[in-house]
């Protein structure tokens, strides 16, 4: 591949790159724009870290105070907690942007470096292509983990919106609120159960035996 290719190829991440974050964000500024396009292997990612999506937090508050002014509050966490989730919850929504950002990038793509493992072989490089191998399974399990906040996330979405329309009906009819307290219990656990995902992401950084989310190692 000669350079001119080589260029064709940067500028068109770059662009790619450019197109993700305007779908994430809007319309980015220009000089935002000419750094993703020109320097995208060290800027995507601290321009992808700022696109932290608040939605997810404010529904989960605005859902909250909105129910503790119905008959549901009994069975709502305290404010403190409520805190605590919220937290939690920004938390994630930053990571799955810094992993959208950092998978992003044409040297993280499973499909690719299996390709280069495979080349590898082929030459007799077996270290080498055992190494790229290794690679392609580290990828494999950053995919899996995005997939797996993004799932998460969407789940505790639904979870307040329910909440939400759960407040309104309690309002009309009294009598349901005892049937609310499970919807609550879910949606408070799932928000927790973010953490077992944040030690994951921390054992794969740490490149230490590989720990599955709900329990165990594999």
């Amino acid at each position: 591949m000669n350079l001119g290719a080589l260029g064709v190829g940067y500028l068109a991440a770059g662009a790619a790159i450019s197109v993700v974050r305007a779908i994430l964000r809007g319309r980015p500024s220009i000089g935002d724009a000419v750094l993703l396009l020109a320097l995208w292997p060290m800027y995507a990612p601290f321009a992808f870290a700022r696109i932290v999506d608040p939605t997810r937090e404010t529904e989960l508050l605005g859902a909250l105070a909105r129910a503790r002014s119905s008959p549901l509050t009994g069975v709502l966490p305290d404010a403190d907690s409520v805190r605590i989730l919220g937290a939690r919850l920004r938390e994630a929504g930053c990571r799955l942007a810094e992993l959208d950002a950092l998978l992003a990038r044409p040297d993280f793509d499973p499909v690719t470096v299996e390709r280069r493992a495979e080349e590898l072989a082929t030459r007799g490089a077996t270290g080498a292509a055992a190494t790229a191998q290794l690679r392609v399974r580290t990828l494999g399990q950053l995919h899996d983990l995005r997939e797996r906040y993004r799932s998460e996330l969407d789940e505790v979405g639904e979870l307040i919106a329910q909440l939400v329309t759960q407040a309104e009906l309690v309002r009309l009819q009294p009598a349901a609120a005892h049937s609310s307290g499970e919807l609550v219990r879910e949606l408070v656990a799932r928000v927790e159960g973010l953490g077992e995902l944040f030690v994951y992401q921390a054992t794969l950084e740490a490149g230490g035996p590989e720990y599955q989310p709900g329990g165990g190692r594999s």
